[in-house]
């Protein structure tokens, strides 16, 4: 059976999943914010405060606020997924703003100029947050990193790893058996390893090649002629020789082996790694990184290039170059125009990491597998804020919003809710709220740093919030507000014993 669920039995049900996820949430906002205990049925009871995580975890047995939690929580989490950061604060404004949008529905406002009031006043405030915002320094990217992590320790790990690598696509962030976080850089070009044999690692598990000269095609290799002439090449100027190729025969693969067998230089046969577009990109670097032609119609000595050195491990296959690649690399920027996909975007940014400024990986420790992976939650908001704060950032704490609110006119939907974020970090603190917002609002010339519990000019903050961050957390809530406010319906499967007309419409 099916149950229809409207009206103002919809609007309790709505208001109740508010509660909630937003309460839940919100508790954790600020440096001195609640932490929360998760149990899973597949992994250890764990302790975190992070917002994304929390969200994720919440449920309810109440069918039907569990499927509001489900529209809530998905929508809510897509700013984190855009910017990295900002779950929490998304979900404070929601509630502030559902809270003040139904006050004025019941005073006779239609959803319809509710919902379009809502619009052209969050595009009004996004541009006085991007007023509002300044380039950071690096002092300002570290106070970032820190103001997000919510410890210092990390704040410098990341600004450091943002320093080296440009791009976040260059940067994987892993859990550790070890007690101490590390991080590791590699310059280079990397991708699955695909021999065209196993045989090939005789006995090793890496294969090391200093200059060796390497041949890059897209067709296959049936025979063994073909390559006679590299092969007696590389055997004249002392140079291992390494293939890419789509494919080869299986008498190919067994000659170049026993050839390996009874000479000290080898030949290496690796199939292309990856398929379709990427793999074809994935070549392209490759004829760049090594200096070499792709072969057309006849294997010749100008097909063949050079590259510093060559790793091969079971699973990966490192390249190590030092040619300039600056024009390669500003074509591929270039082409980042005409790319929608976000996998395939993340795809061509990492690509660009490593033909630029390389790779970070950075292994998070922990005393416990809990304290790690709760580590790993404050990098992952860490990093994405830092890389977000480059194109601009806000003084934090809730100050920008706060601000922003106060040039509002009284009848503005969003003027209250704009002020909710700061009060909340104030109340997870436990402090007075109305003086400290008093104080500050005076002249908007201070801010309250509620880690350090003292006021501080505006001149040279410590607490800062990405612009991005600030923009993407109103327009989610926004945009979520304005889901709730057009739902007229809730339809849910339920086994109804007692139906009562006056509430249940069965369908």
């Amino acid at each position: 059976m099916k149950k229809v669920v409207i009206g103002e039995e919809l609007d309790i049900i709505i208001k109740k999943s508010l509660d909630i996820l937003c309460d839940t949430v919100g508790s954790t906002l600020g440096p001195k914010g609640n932490n929360s205990i998760i149990s899973s049925s597949s992994l250890p009871a764990f302790v975190t405060d992070d917002g994304v995580t929390l969200a994720r975890n919440i449920e309810s047995d109440d069918v039907c606020v569990n499927s509001v939690l489900e529209i809530l929580k998905e929508a809510s989490i897509r700013t984190d997924e855009i910017v990295g950061d900002g779950t929490t604060t998304t979900l404070v404004l929601l509630k502030a703003i559902m809270s003040n949008a139904n006050d004025l529905i019941h005073c006779g406002m239609s959803r319809y100029e509710v919902k379009k009031e809502l619009e052209n006043e969050e595009k009004m405030i996004e541009d006085l947050i991007i007023k509002e915002s300044f380039k950071p320094d690096d002092n300002a990217l570290k106070n970032i990193a820190t103001t997000s992590s919510k410890s210092e320790k990390i704040g410098e790990t990341i600004y450091q790893v943002v320093k080296k690598i440009r791009n976040i696509a260059g940067v994987t962030i892993t859990t550790s058996n070890k007690e101490e976080t590390c991080v590791k850089y590699f310059k280079g070009y990397e991708f699955d390893t695909n021999l065209a044999s196993p045989f090939f690692f005789k006995g090793t598990s890496s294969i090391k090649l200093k200059n060796p000269y390497v041949l890059v095609t897209s067709e296959s290799i049936y025979d063994i002629e073909k390559l006679s002439n590299l092969i007696n090449k590389s055997f004249v100027d002392k140079r291992n020789l390494l293939i890419f190729a789509a494919d080869y025969d299986e008498d190919v693969i067994n000659q170049v082996l026993s050839f390996n067998y009874d000479n000290d230089l080898k030949l290496y046969l690796l199939k292309n790694p990856e398929f379709g577009k990427r793999q074809y990109l994935l070549m392209s670097d490759l004829l760049e990184i090594c200096n070499c032609k792709e072969y057309k119609n006849q294997f010749s000595y100008d097909n063949v290039g050079v590259v510093k050195e060559i790793v091969i491990n079971k699973d990966k296959t490192y390249v190590y170059f030092d040619n300039n690649l600056a024009d390669y690399i500003e074509e591929n920027k270039s082409n980042l125009e005409y790319i929608n996909d976000e996998f395939d975007i993340n795809y061509y940014e990492r690509r660009i990491s490593m033909l630029s400024d390389g790779l970070a990986t950075i292994e998070v420790g922990g005393k416990t597998i809990s304290e790690a992976r709760e580590n790993k939650m404050h990098y992952d908001d860490a990093i994405h804020a830092t890389y977000s704060a480059l194109e601009g950032v806000n003084i934090g704490a809730g100050y920008t919003y706060l601000k922003i609110s106060s040039t509002l006119e009284d009848n503005c939907i969003l003027k209250n809710a704009l002020c909710v974020p700061f009060r909340q970090i104030l109340k997870n603190a436990g402090l007075d709220v109305n003086t400290i917002e008093k104080n500050i609002a005076f002249d908007f010339k201070k801010i309250y740093n509620v880690k350090v519990g003292h006021y501080e000019g505006i001149d040279s903050p410590s607490v800062l919030d990405s612009t991005k961050v600030l923009i993407q957390s109103l327009k989610t809530a926004v945009s979520i507000a304005n889901i709730l406010l057009s739902t007229g319906s809730l339809i849910i499967n339920e086994q109804i014993k007692n139906i009562d007309i006056d509430h249940d419409i069965n369908i």
